[in-house]
This record gives structure tokens, C-alpha cells and sequence, in this order.
């Protein structure tokens, strides 16, 4: 059974830190994350600091107004 897309298992490729307002929560900057799944390399919105490179995590969906986009969430220790 395939995994579902929105629990995809992702490791971070890199990572920047955009200083500007973010599209999503408003808040004062964020991240944006290029990650590889098992069977491509995405850019996507991250949920929480900037990550480093290797960082393993998944892939969530989250809606936004009346689209649905992924986000990087990264694993706790």
C-alpha cells in the first residue's frame, strides 16, 4: 500500500529563511525547504524553523484559503 501524500517521509536537501511576512501565519519571516522524497525533490513552506541540510521529517497537507499546499515538518527527537 502506498504512502498517503500527505504523510510523506522527506529529508531536507537545504533550506533558506525568507525575511519577509509569511503567506500562512503572518508571522515576521519564514522558511522554505527543498526536500527529497522517495521519488523527488520538492520546494515547500516549512512548519517551524529553518532546517538543516539532512534534517529528516514528512510531508503534510495544509489548506490555505481554497488551496491545499505541503508543508515540511521536521521530526522531534
Amino acid at each position: 500500500m502506498p504512502t498517503p501524500p500527505t504523510d510523506r517521509r522527506a529529508t531536507v536537501w537545504s533550506s533558506t529563511f525568507i525575511p519577509t511576512t509569511s503567506p500562512i501565519t503572518g508571522s515576521a519571516g519564514y522558511s522554505v525547504a527543498w526536500v527529497d522524497t522517495d521519488t523527488e525533490r520538492l520546494q515547500v513552506l516549512v512548519d517551524g524553523a529553518r532546517p538543516a541540510p539532512g534534517t529528516p521529517g514528512r510531508l503534510t497537507s495544509r489548506a490555505v484559503d481554497d488551496q491545499t499546499i505541503e508543508m515540511f515538518v521536521a521530526e522531534t527527537s
